[in-house]
């Protein structure tokens, strides 16, 4: 058996991409080779079986390929050979794919090892390296040390003869580290760099497409709608072109799709519209007819409805939407003038900017004229004061009063109850944490595997959707924000700073589909077979690391009921710190 004739027909049936025929030719060509003993050849083989499986998710026969590869290698003393270092590279690639990243790392700091060894310092296998090194710290979140690895590979890529292709893509990858770090000027610059590269040297290449696409999104970021709009329908006429319309085209159609729905919905927002009305009318009534008591006054809007999030769009025109804002008192002041400012308050004018205010029979009393204890009580059945109370108030109703703006408050009270009420005291956010990577674990890590093995359906239905919403509720006590009403809760991640990844993984969870076939009696719970639980995985990791970088947790473990007890140790009250983990 020779090494090239198999590379060759490898390559060959990759080209047409039959992903069976190559697997049956893999499986044939490992039995000969084991006949003929020829070790050498099968941890070739067994190397090209494992890539496979890692394209494929097959991460159970995966595992198992790795034990007999780690077997060849010991049993023929090749642990500081370039064939091991290879074998470890990909074994490192097929563990970062299948999530488990410890693993990942150890097996590609094996591989430097080596080459320290035996390659010289710019040998161009460091590339390679560096680039899947690199892939890895930016899929934990160490972006610091994704960029130093990818311009290292960038750097080794620069000294070589035609390879101007590997370091265009390389330029990409920089570019969207840079965008993690927050970095846009630099991002911008690589990306530019890269998408230069490839119109010049591989004008065909999917690579190609996909950085004109990151551009395209970064216009869409900057509001620059009608660029993305173009950019996105360049890349959809190359892709077509070349490839026809297949899955990337169909996601590039959809990422255009959603631009152009943003930009044909861009309006002024309702709050803003609210305000604008507020100083054009409503000031001027306040000041003509009740300057004396302008003094005790706040107006703005805040309370229910997405115009007070800034998540409405042209849908939410339809009901509760239009110029009003709220002007709240003092009880006394209310007592004594609160009718007649409401009386002046419905003669000012009904429409402003061509729309007026349609008021369904659940938005009645959004707006108009309040007592201010009256107003924060139709939300909260009491102002929290002590931890007991802030643990069972309502979240949404703290979102409500906190929300949305204040155009002005002569009198201060409204500003300084929404400061004392803007979040929750540490004590109980870390308590609510305990609760959501509680349920987590026991409704995404534990049930759902349990349900499916079960074979119900609906069960495990019900188990990814618990798991999701109190993975929101996790992210924004991550975040320290409250979570908004659950139509607005995925979408609010947004303005969430951490857990922008994790936004994505959700995305993927959700669009899977179902994974029973995955299944069989001998599965074991964690069957990283089934791509849901992949997915999960990965969320519960990120969650992991962020609670170890809030100081919350030391432990290194995926498990995240395992976690709890340390957490509820940092609570200081000692009543609330007693609690059930579940409660709150």
């Amino acid at each position: 058996m020779d090494f090239n004739k198999l590379q060759d027909q490898l390559d060959e049936l990759y080209i047409k991409q039959d992903l069976d025929q190559v697997y049956m030719f893999l499986i044939e060509k490992t039995y000969e080779a084991m006949e003929l003993q020829n070790d050498e050849i099968v941890l070739f083989l067994l190397n090209e079986m494992l890539g496979y499986y890692r394209v494929t998710a097959k991460f159970n026969e995966g595992n198992q390929i790795i034990i007999q590869m780690i077997k060849i290698i010991e049993y023929r003393n090749l642990n500081d050979t370039i064939s091991a270092a290879t074998t470890f590279l990909n074994i490192a690639t097929f563990y970062r794919v299948e999530g488990e990243y410890d693993k990942s790392l150890q097996c590609y700091l094996k591989t430097e090892k080596i080459y320290r060894k035996n390659l010289k310092e710019n040998d161009e296998r460091y590339g390679a390296f560096y680039n899947n090194l690199s892939l890895l710290y930016m899929e934990i979140g160490e972006y610091d040390k994704a960029l130093e690895y990818g311009l290292k590979a960038l750097n080794i890529m620069m000294l070589l003869e035609n390879s101007e292709v590997e370091q265009a893509i390389s330029y990409v990858n920089i570019a969207q580290m840079f965008y993690s770090k927050n970095n846009q000027e630099k991002g911008l610059s690589y990306l530019n760099k890269g998408i230069e590269m490839f119109e010049k040297y591989a004008p065909n290449d999917p690579h190609y497409f996909a950085a004109l696409s990151t551009l395209a999104r970064q216009y869409y970021l900057d509001k620059e709608y009608q660029k993305a709009i173009d950019l996105y329908e360049e890349v959809l006429v190359k892709i077509e072109n070349v490839y026809g319309r297949n899955k990337d085209y169909d996601i590039v159609l959809k990422n255009k799709q959603d631009v152009e729905n943003q930009f044909n919905g861009c309006r002024i927002k309702g709050i803003d519209l609210c305000e604008e009305f507020y100083l054009t009318y409503g000031k001027k009534m306040i000041e003509s007819k009740f300057k004396d008591i302008q003094q005790y006054m706040a107006i703005g809007l805040f309370g229910f409805g997405s115009e007070c999030l800034g998540y409405d769009d042209e849908l939410s025109q339809d009901h509760d939407f239009g110029p009003d804002f709220c002007i709240l008192l003092p009880k006394d002041i209310y007592s004594k003038y609160g009718e007649a400012i409401q009386k002046e308050y419905d003669l000012l004018p009904k429409q402003f900017k061509g729309y007026q205010r349609i008021v369904s029979r659940e938005g009645k009393n959004r707006v108009g004229v309040f007592e201010i204890d009256a107003f924060f009580h139709q939300f909260l059945y009491q102002i929290p004061i002590t931890l007991q109370q802030w643990l069972y108030t309502d979240e949404n109703a703290l979102l409500a009063v906190t929300n949305g703006k204040i155009f002005e408050d002569y009198y201060g009270e409204v500003t300084r109850l929404r400061q004392q009420l803007s979040y929750y005291p540490e004590d109980i956010r870390v308590k609510k944490l305990v609760c959501a990577i509680a349920k987590m674990a026991q409704s995404g890590q534990y049930n759902y595997a349990r349900c499916v093995k079960r074979g119900q359906d609906v069960a495990a239905f019900l188990a990814l959707s618990e798991f999701i919403d109190q993975t929101l509720s996790c992210l924004y006590l991550l975040n320290k924000k409250y979570k908004p009403y659950y139509k607005w809760s995925f979408y609010g991640l947004r303005d969430c700073e951490i857990g922008k990844e994790v936004k994505f993984l959700l995305e993927e969870l959700i669009n899977l589909s179902n994974q029973k076939q995955c299944w069989d009696n001998d599965s074991p719970m964690l069957n990283k077979n089934d791509q849901k639980i992949i997915v999960i995985e990965k969320i519960c990791q990120f969650i992991v690391k962020e609670l170890q970088r809030q100081g919350l947790t030391s432990l290194n473990d995926d498990f995240l009921d395992n976690h709890v007890y340390e957490i509820m140790s940092h609570i200081q009250d000692e009543n609330i710190r007693s609690k059930h983990i579940m409660e709150g």
